[in-house]
């Protein structure tokens, strides 16, 4: 199939929209298909387009310079759409990048202008008969290209600097360098050092793809560089009611001359030094709430944003940043560790680190605004104070060893978890904070459970009791129930990574 125009192939992939999986390849003279290959989707999406599987470096229809993608989606319990994972682009040669300029990139001469073809992830649903259910021709907005080329610029800073190996998607806001193979053996050379670096991809993070697939895909924004309609179908452009947009932090014309990192950390740290009194006058804050609530709306006030929350602004949302305040006691030391969403026991035995809901928050960027309370027993608004706030990553070197933690509470869990009641507490033996290995598992609620029920969940191997009381309706004897836990950060190695900013 030949295509003169990007046109074309814009129409050709919204001709696919609702038709199955299997009817894709029997149109396309295919029959013998293995719906367990992890390419099935994209296969099917290229076979359809009329190209030929293929690992080429310029994009797969280079004739019209469009690159082809298949992406899932998923539809959260609350009814909204949310990308399943961020979108994968080209492997990055370390070698061939360091030459290149970001206009003479992998990234640009690939991906500059994608099709991309949107289907929802249904597990309820034979993959077979899954769909396509929306397609845009997809170029990058003006303003999003903007940040996107800062963040190429630290990726090939990395190379340049002979840390390809010390890459981390938390090191930018768009566009990621994402690990390509789990394996250890899937490590490339890099230019400048020699270690090898593992072997990563440009990608869109998921944040970014969310915002697309929601106010572009399935809303109803508009921007000169999307184009979802057929072409000869285009609705003329103000006919159409556009949804309300969300708020943006920064302008095109501010983010010719600064980074988005720099423009959130200037508005934020000008701050810097006020107690919450002080803020709540200055910018006009008369809420009473939770200090969780407050913080919030202080922050978003900061950024000069109208919304109670910044992670409503486009930038945050796009950027999956993770705005996690951190509180001080009046001695200095972080009050608590930093939590993540709880697991269930079975996905974390099925699943490799890599592969992890955990994986996955760990490695997003993170802004830390910082307060200190002058007393730590109900102080005022006077005696809590601003201290500033910085971005933040988890560095690669230390990912690894969260990864142990991780594959360790997986070995627990096959083997069976040891339960000890002791003084009429019930303890176990997942990592505990005491171990100092950046990460602990413990629960995030002060409920406990130990039968089917609201607060726990099943174990993939029946738990060891010992000392467990006869006879109490609170113990499973089968000890398949046990409370469900979290991953957590310690707060003494979060502590570490703020030193720069814990005093005035």
């Amino acid at each position: 199939m030949h295509y003169t125009t990007k046109e074309e192939v814009h129409n050709r992939a919204k001709d696919s929209l609702g038709l199955s999986m299997d009817k894709i390849y029997e149109t396309s003279g295919v029959y013998d298909t293995n719906v367990k290959n992890k390419n099935y989707i994209g296969d099917a999406f290229e076979l359809w387009m009329g190209v030929a599987k293929n690992s080429r470096a310029e994009a797969d229809l280079p004739e019209v310079g469009v690159e082809l993608k298949a992406t899932p989606y998923k539809i959260l319990k609350n009814g909204q759409y949310s990308a399943k994972e961020r979108l994968v682009l080209n492997i990055i040669n370390y070698m061939n990048e360091a030459n290149a300029t970001f206009e003479t990139s992998s990234f640009s001469h690939k991906d500059k202008l994608m099709e991309l073809a949107f289907y929802h992830h249904n597990t309820n649903k034979p993959k077979n008969l899954w769909t396509f259910d929306e397609a845009i021709l997809f170029s990058f907005p003006e303003k999003d290209l903007q940040i996107i080329k800062h963040d190429w610029e630290i990726i090939h800073q990395a190379i340049l600097d002979g840390k390809a190996h010390e890459l981390s998607e938390g090191m930018t806001d768009y566009l990621g360098a994402c690990t390509k193979g789990a394996s250890k053996k899937s490590v490339k050379q890099q230019p400048f050092s020699p270690i090898m670096a593992k072997q990563r991809a440009y990608c869109l993070k998921a944040g970014y793809m969310t915002s697309i697939l929601r106010n572009y895909v399935f809303g109803d924004q508009q921007d000169p560089a999307i184009q979802k309609h057929k072409f000869e179908l285009n609705t003329p452009q103000g006919k159409k009611e556009a949804s309300s947009h969300p708020e943006q932090i920064a302008t095109a014309e501010e983010l010719a001359t600064s980074s988005l990192d720099e423009i959130i950390l200037k508005r934020l740290n000008s701050f810097k030094g006020l107690s919450v009194a002080e803020l709540k006058s200055k910018l006009n804050i008369n809420v009473t709430g939770t200090p969780k609530q407050l913080n919030s709306i202080l922050i978003a006030r900061m950024l000069n944003l109208k919304g109670d929350s910044a992670n409503e602004a486009e930038e945050i949302q796009k950027a999956d940043i993770q705005i996690k305040t951190i509180s001080l006691k009046s001695n200095g030391k972080i009050k608590e560790s930093m939590s993540f969403p709880a697991f269930k026991f079975n996905d974390i035995v099925n699943q490799s680190f890599e592969d992890s809901d955990f994986y996955d928050n760990l490695t997003k960027r993170f802004l830390f605004p910082v307060f200190k309370r002058l007393k730590n027993q109900k102080p005022s608004d006077d005696e809590i104070i601003f201290l500033g706030a910085k971005f933040w990553y988890l560095p690669e070197k230390d990912l690894e060893i969260i990864k142990g933690v991780y594959d360790d509470t997986a070995q627990t869990l096959r083997n069976g978890v040891q339960l000890e009641v002791r003084n009429g507490r019930v303890y176990n033996n997942f990592v505990p904070a005491s171990a100092n290995r950046i990460s602990h598992v413990r629960p995030h609620t002060s409920q406990t459970q130990y039968v089917q029920g609201k607060y726990s969940n099943e174990l993939p191997t029946p738990a060891t009791w010992i000392n467990r009381p006869d006879n109490d309706e609170k113990f499973d004897p089968s000890g398949r129930y046990m409370t469900t836990q979290c991953f957590w950060l310690n707060s003494t190695y979060l502590y570490e990574q703020i030193t720069d900013i814990t005093e005035l």
